[in-house]
């Protein structure tokens, strides 16, 4: 088994990755105390007497440094950070590699897997990236803000819009502030996924499985079609991929 380690924005998530499997997993706030974070580790890996390996994709550089430390901490293992520079099984082609996230090819990694070459990657968390990976090569895609994001925005930056978070549930109505914000939070996002999506299409010069993933993506996944597959664990799965390329 593989322990990996997703640290994003607002949510770390720490799992045991059996083949294409997640076993176990368990999520903290990223800005988690170092004690609670450690509790974490030791619920995912309580009874396990062997790992095959250990790696972190992180979008918190200033977060990494502890998530290392607790890893080695609760396996005496040196865990893979991954970076642009990390050999993996796709290659990066883009303009500035360094400025990727980790979490993009993560993700990438885990929608083509060992056999697939071509996948598009809807990630939806505090921001939606839309990713295109052609021929096992990641060629960029689009990045707007997701649903709570675009919530805050309008508060930020207007003076009577109120603060709100966004809510699983579905507006039901539309002759109030509040939910008229929510749907314009939820129908930019959708909309701008579909649009993505096709352009990249076009990119691809075919049509590229679609995968769909990320905290928020059971927000929006009631408007998206049916046949984008839908898979919560592509960037675990991913960092477990990078792991057993390392060994190959």
């Amino acid at each position: 088994m593989i322990l990996c380690v997703d640290v994003g924005n607002t949510a770390t998530k720490i799992a045991l990755v059996r083949g294409t499997r997640v076993v176990r997993r368990v999520a903290v706030m990223t800005n988690a105390s170092e004690r609670e974070t450690a509790r974490a580790f030791a619920r995912v890996v309580r009874g396990t007497r062997v790992l095959d390996g250990a790696a972190v994709s992180s979008v918190r550089p200033k977060a990494t440094d502890a998530i290392v430390r607790a890893v080695v901490r609760a396996t005496g293992l040196y865990p893979i950070v991954v970076n642009h520079r990390t050999p993996m099984p796709i290659e990066i082609a883009v303009r500035y590699p360094a400025r990727v996230g980790t979490d993009r090819l993560c993700a990438a990694c885990g929608a083509v897997g060992a056999r697939r070459r071509d996948a598009i990657v809807v990630d939806v968390g505090s921001a939606i990236t839309v990713n295109l990976v052609r021929d096992r090569v990641f060629l960029g895609g689009v990045i707007m803000p997701g649903p709570a994001t675009s919530l805050a925005a309008l508060h930020a930056f207007t003076e009577q819009l109120p603060r709100l978070d966004i809510e699983s549930q579905v507006p039901t109505r539309i002759d109030d502030t509040e939910s008229a914000m929510r749907w314009g939070a939820l129908l930019a996002g959708v909309g701008g996924i579909r649009l993505a999506v096709s352009m990249l299409d076009r990119r691809a010069g075919r049509r590229p499985q679609r995968f769909v993933t990320g905290g928020n993506a059971p927000k929006l996944s009631r408007w998206l079609p049916r046949d984008w597959k839908r898979a919560p664990d592509l960037t675990l799965l991913g960092l477990a991929g990078i792991v057993r390329f390392q060994e190959a």
